[in-house]
């Protein structure tokens, strides 16, 4: 899950969380559910790079609900400590 590019894991996705700062694309995934994040509003662009891995993976869970939408999700790290949550492959 962590090296799908965007282009690779949206036509996958069965539910998709997007606002200003990016999107969370669900995916079932082995062991269950996965909400991968792609923060691209947090480069100032306004569209993920088709290309690029997510920032952050979450999961697996046993339902599709409950996924932080992308800023909730962006706070909520940096409120735990991640301060350098952008994914370092990029």
């Amino acid at each position: 899950m962590r090296t799908l590019t965007y282009r690779e894991a949206e036509p996958q996705a069965l539910k998709v969380l997007v606002d200003g700062v990016g999107e969370g694309l669900v995916l079932l995934g082995e062991g269950g559910y996965y909400a991968l994040y792609y923060f691209f509003g947090l480069y100032g662009r306004k569209a993920p790079d088709p290309e690029e891995p997510p920032d952050w993976v979450e999961g697996p869970r046993p339902s599709p609900e409950g996924f932080r939408e992308p800023y909730d999700q962006a706070k909520w790290l940096e409120a735990n400590g991640y301060m350098l949550f952008i994914n370092e492959s990029k």
